[in-house]
């Protein structure tokens, strides 16, 4: 069994995808899963609207497991995703796009909702961009999430970008655990091997121990052309384990990568 931690559905400006779309793409694994209509600027569904969309479709098929999009920039407070909560345990996290959205990740107004996330036990994935970006830098994140310690947050792609901006999103997360200061985690979609690979290396040594259980596999399907193609993402996912295996010696390694790292820490 495997986990992909950050997939979609939702008609937006990266396509029109109905959730069968997807699962014909990830096939048998689990997705966690939100709605690309309530993100996308252009299209921009009611966020309350566009989770409920979401609600259905898990409902519909299982095997996705439903992220509350947050239009933090648009709203007062959190009371509208609280209520959502309230009525439905089976949100597994929320969902933050500053970059999309145009609202730099350090902002005041994310403090509601990441207080609901305290409340209610649930892990917060944030698109995390290019290490200078002004609205997602893993920078900025870090900065909100060292006010939330407890809430686990995770780097959505570790970053966007070249090595350099993987390399300073790795010394934040290092940090974050080294001093104890956040609880950081990671997905690994749009990350190449080489990069992962420096990422599992220096979690697994930090002056802490080994925590590398707090990095996920990801693809961020559908977006992406090769997304798209089933064929190509069953070959990267196939490029993964061999490499992972290659390079670790460890399939209990890339075992907790592929699921149990996610299936702890979204509660499934």
């Amino acid at each position: 069994m495997i986990i992909d931690s950050h997939v979609h559905i939702g008609n937006s400006f990266w396509g029109e995808f109905p959730p069968e779309f997807l699962l014909d793409i990830i096939g048998d694994n689990i997705g966690i899963c939100s709605n690309l209509a309530g993100i996308d600027a252009y299209t921009r569904q009611d966020e309350i609207e566009s989770n409920l969309d979401m609600l259905r479709a898990s409902e519909k098929f299982p095997r996705l497991k439903p992220l509350a999009v947050c239009q933090v920039e648009r709203t007062e407070n959190a009371d509208k995703i609280r209520k959502l909560l309230k009525e439905h345990d089976e949100f597994v996290g929320l969902k933050f796009h500053p970059e999309f959205t145009k609202l730099a990740a350090n902002s005041d107004k994310y403090d509601d909702y990441l207080s609901l996330a305290q409340e209610f036990g649930k892990p917060c994935l944030y698109h995390s961009g290019h290490i200078k970006s002004r609205f997602s830098s893993p920078i900025l994140i870090y900065e909100k999430a060292k006010k939330f310690p407890k809430v686990p947050i995770i780097l959505g792609h570790l970053s966007t970008g070249p090595r350099s901006s993987h390399q300073a999103a790795i010394e934040i997360m290092v940090e974050s655990i080294e001093e104890e200061s956040a609880t950081l985690y990671t997905d690994i979609s749009w990350v190449d091997i080489d990069d992962t690979i420096m990422l599992i290396d220096a979690l697994k040594n930090t002056s802490k121990g080994d925590y590398t259980h707090r990095i996920m596999w990801a693809s961020d399907a559908p977006v992406g052309e090769h997304n798209l193609r089933k064929e190509m993402y069953r070959e990267n996912l196939e490029l993964f384990k061999s490499s992972i295996t290659e390079y670790f010696g460890d399939t209990g390694l890339f075992e907790d990568l592929l699921f149990n790292n996610a299936k702890e820490l979204f509660k499934l």
